[in-house]
């Protein structure tokens, strides 16, 4: 559904003002929480117990895209909101049409999990730059996630700043168990905005939001054809825990999301289209824990410094932490 504007009265505009900064301190701990969870998650799929390459093949639908059902591309088909598209574009930003925004961002990762995927070449995938367990989370988010696209970051807060669309966009993933992707058509985005989004969305929801696009990183963000941010939900757990097992394998892309099942109450229209001070003080903040990293810069599961110095994993599978332990004592011994 494409939103269109309605008018807000100044009392509930003052209403919500004060429930968000209510709010505020209880978000940023459950985020807090909630990350953590996340972060433990991901040591454990790398780390702890980690998975190893090959154990889907070039077939699987993570590494094709393709709806079985159809022969065709999945992602347009869990396309949950497009707002209403901007008429006027610079010739040379011109955007491609939604659908092929949503198929372009969906290919790329695609592609990333296909790096760890088994094929005649490679039957224990490719040598990357990121450990396999973090190759297969992209599964679940691309091809079982909900698509959301605004033409720029005021475009994306003027909707999540109204309540009903927030209420949407929890609803989505508590019936789904699915992750959101929220996409943008405009590239030629402002950095330090972009950073500001994604600390807006860290601030009204209980779940991290990772700033991916074409530019520099921004933040904790990695390259995207478009701007892109990922909602982290936690319901990548399941769906990467899933391809540990045969019948795992087989169930974990779901089927396409029923249509004008969700952002059916519009039209939409929050209070406002600009950040707080509590989203940019978190944007600050965040830029400076990044810097303070030095030449490890952005990357948290993997040190960027022996990346660049040509390290891979793969395609041996990755020791866990007794092997490691047992090498290094033979070593010593």
């Amino acid at each position: 559904m494409r939103g269109t504007s309605v008018i807000t009265p100044d009392w509930q505009k003052h209403w919500r003002r004060l429930l968000y900064y209510l709010m505020v301190p209880k978000t940023w701990l459950q985020l807090t929480l909630h990350n953590s969870w996340g972060i433990l998650n991901v040591l454990d799929i790398i780390w702890l117990r980690p998975m190893p390459g090959g154990i889907i093949d070039e077939s699987h639908p993570f590494c094709t895209g393709i709806n079985p059902k159809t022969g065709g591309f999945i992602w347009p088909s869990n396309i949950l909101f497009c707002s209403r598209r901007r008429e006027s574009w610079p010739a040379h930003l011109l955007p491609d049409p939604d659908e092929e925004i949503v198929i372009r961002v969906g290919n790329h990762l695609r592609q990333q999990v296909l790096m760890a995927a088994a094929s005649p070449g490679h039957p224990t995938g490719r040598a990357t730059p990121m450990p396999p367990g973090i190759l297969y989370l992209h599964g679940g988010v691309h091809y079982n996630g909900g698509w959301l696209l605004f033409n720029d970051f005021k475009d994306a807060i003027e909707h999540f700043s109204d309540p009903k669309f927030a209420r949407e966009f929890r609803r989505f993933v508590k019936e789904q168990r699915r992750e959101p992707v929220t996409l943008f058509r405009d590239r030629d985005y402002d950095r330090d905005e972009f950073a500001r989004f994604v600390c807006f969305m860290r601030t009204i929801f209980p779940w991290f939001s990772n700033s991916n696009g074409p530019k520099k990183f921004v933040l904790w963000g990695n390259p995207a054809p478009y701007p892109a941010v990922n909602t982290i939900t936690g319901n990548w757990i399941r769906d990467c825990r899933a391809l540990k097992s045969e019948a795992g394998r087989a169930s974990v892309a779901l089927p396409p999301i029923r249509p004008r099942c969700y952002f059916q109450n519009g039209p939409y229209r929050g209070d406002r289209t600009e950040t707080l001070w509590p989203e940019r003080l978190l944007a600050r903040l965040t830029e400076k824990r990044i810097r303070l990293r030095g030449q490890k810069e952005n990357l948290y599961f993997v040190d960027k410094r022996k990346l660049k110095k040509g390290f891979r994993f793969g395609p041996d599978p990755i020791p866990n932490p007794l092997q490691r332990l047992t090498r290094w004592l033979f070593k010593e011994g």
